[in-house]
């Protein structure tokens, strides 16, 4: 019993003193210092010099000072003034730091140090508070033959107290505005952005707390003609500044790149195509509601339909479906059924290869002989790009189509593209509009209408077949040809799910079908999801370019070098 009751105690013991280490941590924490937002705003004045004004919001609980080292010589810096909560503090003739919290109460000092100067202010108050200074540096902008500009620190490394959020913004005196159409700005030492803002302003922004060794410096380039700075310096802003600022950065690596591998002007291209489809995505937004109560209305009165839709045209219910969609699809596969419906033709032969691992593992791998070329458009289209993916074997397996795509992404865009081209001028020729291209129900005149009930009709028996008591009328059905739909609608695994239910005595059929979905959707994938993402690498590799020449995007983790201003250090004390 004696030794039940020293252990209960020793773990008593044990549990009081978890709780009192992390009441003392936890103290510890709250007692720490922190700066949760900074808030930098730069006014460049004509003769080059520059008025800056911070504001530090955050936790001080211990220490006696807020200071901010600048360590320039070069740099004149002075006419600094101090606010807290809407108080004024008052300039001391000498600053000290060892003096105590008492003596440096409200009032605010420079102190020279041996590199530079230390902006310096009482804390004043403990808890939550909001700190605002100001002070004057000349000159932040100089002149160089091409240009003027800065490659300037606002944000040293290695900081006590370091912020949580920066944001910093830089502008000219007057109605003169920073824009990229006569400036270029680059970001280095932190995650964020650099850019330009509507308002006329050279932003930089953190959207990553700043920690250790991060820093936020701004290289900003101003074309000649905005400023008439004091300072000239006889050489190339390119020469002076801004190839040692690119040193070690992001984009110089990026800037290399580029001229290993030559300008491209498709981006041009795909900057247009997500414009339009951004602005047609508004447009979807604005009427979804009462569009979508008027076409799941259209549907509820719809009967079945169990066949083909839309006369065969396969670009035609593709385009219904994607407009008329009450399924929040989005997308339909159209091209997994176009390959489906160019295997179900012979034209293309699903071939199962095995193959053995290192470890002896087998692995099953299905590839695409390409059989004789299909008659109608539509297939021919898709079987030309197979056969050049496939090479001189004519059997496409999966990595050729990838390595295809991702190569020849630009003319596999337009491809997909001319899917929804030729879907609406199927529709206009079957003069099936009220408005072309319109995605409302009121958009299509009666025979549109019909057409989409069709789609609509097709997709309800789909969905709905196991709930049929018709089977004697289900066993005429070509299952083959309705699967093409299963696949366009994106329901085909459903569908056959719910076939092997119903017809448990045709499973060796509905698994040929079910293997002709499965290859049809390996290559569907293959080629739509490279394509996709190649375009998406040469989106970012076109925002990275931009931010390398300055136009404004993501700021560098390094590089930087060659600032003046800053130092290292800062914070609280």
């Amino acid at each position: 019993m004696k030794s039940i009751i020293r252990k209960m105690n020793k773990i008593l013991l044990l549990l009081v003193s978890t709780i009192l280490i992390s009441i003392f941590t936890c103290s510890l924490c709250l007692a720490k210092n922190h700066i949760d937002k900074m808030d930098i705003d730069v006014a460049i004045h004509n003769n080059g010099s520059a008025t800056i004004t911070q504001r530090w919001a955050g936790t001080f609980n211990e220490g006696t000072e807020v200071y901010l080292p600048i360590e320039d010589k070069s740099l004149i810096v002075n006419n600094l003034k101090v606010w807290k909560d809407g108080r004024e503090y008052l300039e001391a003739d000498t600053w000290n730091p060892d003096w105590s919290f008492e003596s440096k109460k409200w009032r605010y000092g420079i102190y020279r140090t041996a590199k530079g100067v230390e902006l310096c202010f009482g804390i004043s108050e403990y808890g939550n508070n909001i700190y605002t200074f100001s002070y004057d540096i000349d000159p932040l902008v100089k002149s160089y033959t091409d240009a003027d500009g800065f490659n300037f620190q606002f944000v040293n490394p290695n900081m006590i107290t370091f912020p949580s959020d920066v944001v910093l913004r830089i502008g000219v005196d007057g109605d003169r505005k920073l824009t990229s159409d006569i400036a270029r700005i680059w970001g280095f030492g932190y995650s964020g952005m650099a850019t330009f803002s509507e308002e006329g302003y050279a932003v930089a922004y953190s959207n990553q707390a700043l920690r250790g060794s991060n820093y936020m410096n701004i290289t900003l380039k101003i074309f000649k003609g905005l400023l008439t700075p004091n300072v000239e310096v006889g050489e190339t802003f390119e020469n002076a500044v801004l190839n040692k600022a690119l040193e070690n950065s992001s984009y110089a690596e990026t800037l290399e790149r580029n001229k290993r591998r030559g300008p491209s002007l498709s981006d041009i291209l795909f900057a247009g195509i997500y414009v339009i489809f951004f602005i047609a995505l508004i447009a979807s937004i604005v009427a979804k509601i009462k569009r979508k109560a008027e076409l799941k209305n259209f549907y509820k009165e719809v009967n079945y339909f169990r066949d083909n839709p839309n006369g065969g045209n396969l670009v035609m219910t593709h385009m219904l479906y994607k407009d008329f969609d009450i399924w929040k699809n989005k997308e339909t596969n159209v091209i997994g059924a176009i390959i489906m419906k160019l295997i179900n033709s012979g034209n293309l032969e699903p071939i199962q290869e095995k193959s053995y691992g290192f470890f002896g593992n087998e692995k099953i791998s299905t590839s695409l002989r390409v059989g004789e070329a299909p008659t109608e458009p539509l297939l021919r289209e898709l079987y030309d790009i197979i056969i050049k993916a496939a090479g001189d074997d004519g059997v496409l397996q999966e990595n050729e189509l990838k390595k295809y795509a991702q190569k020849n992404y630009e003319a596999l865009t337009d491809y997909i593209k001319s899917l929804d081209t030729k879907g609406h001028n199927a529709l206009n020729q079957e003069d099936c509009y009220n408005r072309v291209g319109g995605k409302r129900l009121n958009d299509l005149n009666e025979k549109g209408k019909k057409e989409l009930s069709e789609v609509y009709g097709l997709r309800k028996f789909l969905d709905e077949f196991t709930l049929i008591n018709e089977r004697g009328v289900m066993e005429g059905i070509i299952w083959e040809d309705l699967m093409v739909y299963a696949t366009l609608f994106g329901i085909a695994k459903k569908v056959l799910s719910e076939l092997k239910e119903v017809y448990p005595d045709k499973l060796v059929e509905i698994e040929k079908i079910s293997n002709t979905y499965y290859v049809s959707d390996i290559y569907f994938r293959n080629l739509y999801y490279s394509t996709y993402n190649a375009r998406r690498a040469a989106e970012m590799a076109k925002a990275a370019t931009m931010a390398a020449e300055g136009f404004g995007g993501m700021a560098s983790l390094g590089g930087g070098g060659g600032f003046s201003g800053g130092g290292s250090g800062g914070g609280t004390r």
